[in-house]
């Protein structure tokens, strides 16, 4: 590269990636109204919080948010990362997660896209066209909401997350970036023949499995394919690739077994069409009333049939938005047979990260199966890249407006984080109980039952107990919940509701019997109550201490 393009380059990946991270900087922070956390921080960087803090005590984890059990069908692999910086380097785990990473993983994220792209075509303007629109690439959402509402957004009205929310999901982030290392390791040496560079590709790819399983899955998908096609039709017998095959499969086998996520018979549920579906009935969505009701009363397979396929197309080029572009690019060279390596990797990514949303939901959370989807998006955008490189020669105008207009739909969802007050917050008299609670002797911790209906009652910033059912107990106590974050016990597969129910019933019985029977047979160790949260009967009957009270915080300790 000349230093023209390297500074271009270098300003382009600082500049982006400080954008980038808003979605992230400003969460974990100490306002004057408590900590405040904007977007899906509230609850998600909440629960990664809690995790990291038991990482650090244990290996596997003790689940934070239900007590008695070690937390399975979960990869916390990037929260045993931040653990271990947390642990080596004494800075907190809320400042590593919230404003150091998510930069550094900005700043890694572009360098190792420009890196993919330059290594495979020579060509700069495509490279910087995949580090950009990995930033900054949007759905076509914005155009329905500007139409509808006059204003830009609607990220996520086709349900997928776009390029710009990246950091909001880490684990997401971290595994892009261990892809991209693995695929310019495996680009550099895939005609090689080093034992030992397969075993660190195999090593590096399998980490996939522990940090976000979604792309654990899918790259094995794409290794196979890879080598079958190879071995098969091209009569090519590669050990290396078959070397790279087998150790991140062996090696991701072993990670999963570790992570526990086999202990469950299955995490996916096959019900096909589920997110098109949704989107047309879900008002925060592509909402589409009348033809919803209208396919929910229609019996003509035919005609069902037709809606169908016609719902997929939405979601697909809803989604894609102006990447849809790439994709005709990938195809056109599919069907004239000059596919390269790369695209043999990335055509059954492609394939499978869009059929298994498209046919399965995940048991307990069924959107959580659109997290494959992502990764459609993320590959893309390298094609998307290709695209406008081939274009860039002769039509840069007409190149740049297509990219401006592709990531128009970013805007809208950067200008919520620059906004205040927050949607969510952990007032200033809970965070000091809590640092209070923290310096307690471990034991496991009772709160109040979530009430969904509480947070009407309250203005933006809500507190975080009534905000959503989170892990913000144990997130800043660092000590483990009996119950609590019910969301992530879904998605995890843990039997809640009866735990759930036993709670209630010792909120609301007046039988002293059962109510110390319960707190001594679940070995709790402390009650934390906040504002009109109160105790069932006197703390005498209970034999409880009170420990703590103060701004409408109490803390009290069972007596053994």
């Amino acid at each position: 590269m000349s230093k023209k393009q390297k500074i271009i380059l270098g300003l382009t990946i600082l500049l982006s990636s400080c954008l980038f991270a808003t979605t992230m900087f400003r969460s974990g922070l100490v306002y004057d109204f408590g900590v405040g956390f904007w977007g899906p921080n509230g609850h998600d960087g909440i629960w990664h919080l809690a995790l990291i803090n038991q990482l650090a005590k244990n290996i596997p984890p003790q689940n934070p948010v239900f007590s008695g059990t070690v937390l399975n069908n979960y990869h916390w692999g990037f929260d045993l990362f931040v653990s271990l910086i947390s642990t080596l380097t004494s800075i907190k785990p809320i400042l590593l997660y919230f404003q150091i990473f998510p930069f550094i993983f900005a700043v890694i994220l572009g360098l190792l896209s420009f890196k993919l792209v330059y290594q495979i075509t020579q060509k700069f303007p495509q490279s910087l066209f995949f580090v950009l629109l990995n930033y900054f690439a949007s759905s076509f959402g914005w155009i329905i909401t500007l139409i509808k509402n006059r204003q830009i957004g609607g990220e996520s009205m086709f349900w997928s997350m776009q390029s710009v929310s990246t950091l909001l999901n880490p684990p997401f982030a971290f595994s892009l970036i261990i892809l991209l290392s693995g695929l310019i390791l495996w680009h550099r040496y895939k005609n090689g023949s080093s034992v030992l560079a397969a075993i660190l590709i195999g090593i590096i790819f399998s980490l996939l499995s522990g940090i976000k399983v979604y792309s654990g899955v899918l790259i094995g998908f794409g290794l196979s394919f890879y080598w079958l096609v190879n071995f098969l039709i091209s009569k090519k017998f590669s050990k290396f690739n078959f070397f790279i095959c087998l150790f991140t499969g062996v090696f991701s086998f072993t990670i999963l077994c570790l992570l526990g996520v086999f202990r469950q018979a299955s995490l996916l549920e096959f019900k096909p069409l589920w997110f098109i579906h949704s989107m047309i009935e879900s008002i925060d969505k592509f909402y589409w009333p009348k033809l919803a009701s209208y396919r929910y009363n229609q019996t003509n397979s035919i005609i069902l049939l037709l809606i169908d396929l016609f719902l997929i197309t939405v979601f697909l080029v809803g989604n894609l938005g102006a990447r849809i572009c790439g994709i005709f690019k990938l195809l056109i060279t599919f069907f004239k047979k000059k596919n390269t390596d790369i695209d043999l990797i990335f055509i059954p990514i492609l394939t499978s990260s869009f059929l298994i949303p498209l046919l399965f939901v995940q048991k307990g959370t069924a959107w959580n199966t659109i997290q494959f989807f992502y990764y459609f998006l993320f590959i893309a955008n390298f094609y998307f890249a290709s695209f406008l490189g081939s274009l860039w020669g002769k039509q840069k105008k007409i190149v740049l407006i297509i990219l401006l207009l592709s990531c128009l739909g970013s805007y809208g969802t950067l200008k919520d984080y620059f906004g205040n007050p927050p949607p969510s917050a952990l007032p200033l008299n809970e965070l000091a109980g809590l640092n209070f609670l923290k310096n307690q002797p471990e034991g496991i911790v009772l709160t109040y039952p979530y009430d969904k209906y509480l947070k009407n009652n309250f203005s933006t910033p809500i507190p975080l107990y009534a905000y959503e059912t989170t892990a913000y107990t144990s997130a800043f106590s660092q000590k483990i919940i009996f119950l609590e974050d019910e969301m992530n016990l879904d998605i995890t597969g843990f039997d809640w509701q009866s735990r759930r129910n036993l709670v209630d019933k010792f909120f609301h019985s007046t039988d002293k019997f059962f109510t110390r029977g319960f707190l001594v047979d679940n070995d709790i160790k402390y009650i934390y109550l906040v504002n009109d949260q109160k105790l069932p009967l006197n703390p005498a009957e209970l034999q409880v201490n009170e420990i703590y009270n103060q701004s409408n915080v109490k803390l009290y300790q069972v007596q053994r």
